[in-house]
């Protein structure tokens, strides 16, 4: 699977936790709409487009989670748009039947492979914190947001943040007595430059369909006892809905164990 660059993630971050009228918005929606045509943009002429000042391009670079603008024109370079076509060439129906058939069999997959026993493990931790934490990137985050859904319905204490300098904040200052569940279909969550250090010392689960996961958190000498793994085929139809269901099925656990029929809230 084609991964996302840490600049769309960034972008898009911004334009769903912002204010629409806001100055970080404007910036994120112009570089959003030139990704493939930006070339060599320079402070000046970012910050002249957007009708703004080159100081609010700085701010607005560190305000979403990047070192300087250096960073940022970095990071245009080495961006490129990603989209996979499923059913290319079929009429509306059959496209739609085809991809929901694909969508079908990663969730009978994920739902039948996922570890049960860390599942078990994480709702227990879920059901005795004090606050829960619940993270992912992009479309990993509706998993996220699904769960604290679940969880603030079931009585219990627990936020999510969208964008992307917001979570690095609570992942650096979460304490032991916080659960932090992260979703991350690929892995690769830390990987965008998030404090990987937050895996050592606390409460910090991750969900994910990444095959190798266990042999790469071995491999940096972080502890695997909070990796709630799944089989995945790792395509863009598989995603976010194998997330979806293990966020599902941990809040069906920790309903489960605390006794409440769900018909009730429903109602």
């Amino acid at each position: 699977m084609t991964y996302y660059g840490k600049l769309p993630i960034v972008l898009l971050a911004e334009l769903a936790a912002g204010r629409e009228d806001s100055n970080n918005c404007r910036i994120a929606r112009y570089l959003l709409g030139r990704l493939d045509r930006l070339g060599e943009v320079s402070v000046e002429k970012l910050a002249a487009e957007c009708f703004v000042s080159k100081a609010t391009v700085s701010r607005f670079c560190r305000d979403i989670g990047l070192e300087d603008f250096s960073e940022l024109r970095d990071l245009l370079r080495q961006t490129e748009r990603t989209f996979t076509l499923y059913g290319e060439g079929l009429p509306p129906r059959e496209q739609g039947l085809c991809f929901c058939e694909r969508v079908q069999n990663s969730l009978t997959l994920a739902a039948t492979t996922i570890d049960y026993a860390a599942l078990v493990r994480l709702s227990e931790e879920i059901r005795k914190a004090s606050r829960v934490a619940c993270f992912g990137l992009l479309k990993a985050e509706t998993a996220a947001i699904s769960l604290q859904s679940d969880l603030v319905m079931l009585g219990i204490n627990a936020v999510t943040k969208v964008a992307f300098r917001e979570q690095a904040d609570f992942l650096g200052s979460a304490g032991p007595e916080d659960v932090v569940v992260i979703f991350s279909y690929t892995g690769i969550y830390f990987d965008y430059g998030l404090p990987r250090e937050a895996l050592r010392n606390r409460r910090v689960w991750l969900v994910t369909g990444c095959p190798d996961i266990c042999e790469r958190f071995e491999a940096k000498g972080l502890p695997t006892e909070r990796l709630l793994t799944f089989q995945s085929e790792q395509d863009f139809v598989s995603h976010p809905y194998q997330l979806m269901l293990a966020a599902s099925l941990i809040g069906q656990r920790v309903g489960a164990y605390m006794g409440t029929d769900q018909r009730d809230i429903l109602r």
